[in-house]
């Protein structure tokens, strides 16, 4: 599935901000560690919908607004979803948020973990769940 030009860029510019830091990919849960290209880490049907889903998840915190992500099914990619597009009336907020997030990953002995993305964005949403509120009934 090919991806939209403004996607490519994304993968590209995360690709490079991987590299440009000198980190290392790794995906590791607790019985396995495997090395990941940065390429795959940033493609549109390997890592990247799990990036700009979590960029997402910083940007609908502060705004309550989306990218407007587009996913498909994709029993070949990575994670089961490819990433098309997305309807973001900005490019540059897509970037600085994918960014946002590659800086917020944990980074031990110059590695990355690809499986630390999944607390970032739960975190992310952890904040957006609604507060209780106590209402008193009216005398």
């Amino acid at each position: 599935m090919t991806p939209s030009p403004a996607v490519t860029l994304l993968s590209d510019v995360l690709v490079r901000a991987i590299d440009q830091k000198g980190l290392s990919v790794i995906l590791s849960d607790a019985t396995n560690s495997t090395p990941c290209a940065s390429t795959v880490a940033a493609s549109n049907s390997g890592f990247l919908p799990a990036f700009l889903i979590t960029a997402e998840a910083l940007w609908f915190e502060m705004t309550r607004h989306g990218f407007g992500l587009k996913l498909v099914d994709d029993p070949e990619a990575a994670l089961g979803v490819t990433v098309l597009d997305h309807d973001a009336q900005s490019a540059v907020t897509v970037l600085l948020c994918l960014l946002d997030v590659l800086d917020a990953l944990p980074v031990h002995n110059g590695q990355i973990n690809l499986c630390d993305l999944n607390g970032l964005w739960q975190a992310s949403m952890a904040r957006l769940q609604p507060v209780s509120v106590q209402k008193e009934q009216a005398a």
